[in-house]
């Protein structure tokens, strides 16, 4: 029985499709065995060493009521005393 270039085709990406599987199943396998072995912290523990590493400019209490002045560009630098830029044309 001849077989036909479809065919062929066919139970060529059959058979990698399967070796793709077993090697993402196997992948699968290691990671799951690797996290078996990482420490798991409790949640309250994983909440402290989060806050801990939090930059202090992130924290709601950290946050002041400062009002800032909004930046110059430097074109309105070069501008008489008084004048403003017009943001449209700059």
């Amino acid at each position: 029985m001849p077989m036909d270039p479809f065919s062929f085709w066919m139970q060529a990406s059959v058979f990698w499709a399967r070796v793709f599987k077993q090697q993402q199943d196997a992948y699968l396998r290691m990671l799951g065995a690797v996290a078996v072995k990482v420490p798991h912290p409790s949640a309250a523990d994983l909440s402290a060493q989060a806050q801990a590493q939090a930059s202090p400019d992130r924290t709601p209490a950290a946050k002041k009521a400062t009002a800032k002045k909004p930046a110059q560009s430097p074109l309105a630098a070069t501008l008489p005393a008084g004048k403003q830029l017009d943001p449209v044309t700059a």
